[in-house]
């Protein structure tokens, strides 16, 4: 990774995500939702994630999710633009599925919330997926109280589909939240 795939996002990638409205949200873990996908691209560098799942993770939400519908609808080719193919085909994804819809096969099937068909997904995409939901995760849940901490209960169960440094982390922070 090049020293300036480590450095804080600025120019087109911020523009676009404002462009989406991001800028003017607040996130459900108490924070401006811009500040969550930095957070959460943040995480992703921090574990040596490579530069594309990195800007995944800044994008996770540009198509909205099973559980944030967004206002407006992003042209993929304009994120494919800023952040390249492969990045933005990660978030795509992410954004598209029903999370609770994976099955390992082989190959990986999952449901599209789009269009509700069960599609085959690759086990490389599968372990992005996972990588990306581990670092969502994380970012977030050290602002949140107790009884707002529900939701990463889901997260055990794609934990040992992620990339390693994403499941240790997770664990570790998972270990510190749940205290002595």
């Amino acid at each position: 990774m090049s020293d300036a795939d480590l450095q804080p996002p600025t120019g087109e990638r911020l523009e676009l995500l404002k462009r989406l409205g991001f800028g003017d949200l607040e996130h459900d873990s108490h924070v401006p939702f811009l500040s969550h996908l930095v957070g959460t691209r943040r995480v992703l560098v921090d574990w040596g994630e490579r530069p594309a799942m990195c800007d995944a993770g800044l994008f996770h939400s540009a198509y909205g999710t099973e559980y944030f519908p967004v206002d407006q609808d992003a042209d993929r080719g304009a994120v494919q633009a800023v952040i390249g193919e492969e990045a933005e085909a990660i978030a795509h994804a992410w954004c598209t599925i029903r999370r609770d819809t994976i099955e390992l096969g082989p190959p990986p099937t999952v449901i599209d919330r789009t269009s509700d068909e069960r599609i085959a997904i690759s086990d490389d995409l599968l372990a992005d997926i996972a990588t990306l939901w581990v670092a969502d995760t994380v970012e977030q849940l050290h602002r949140m109280e107790p009884d707002e901490r529900a939701f990463a209960t889901n997260l055990t169960t794609v934990l040992h589909l992620a990339r390693p440094p994403a499941q240790a982390a997770a664990r570790a922070t998972l270990a510190q939240l749940a205290g002595p």
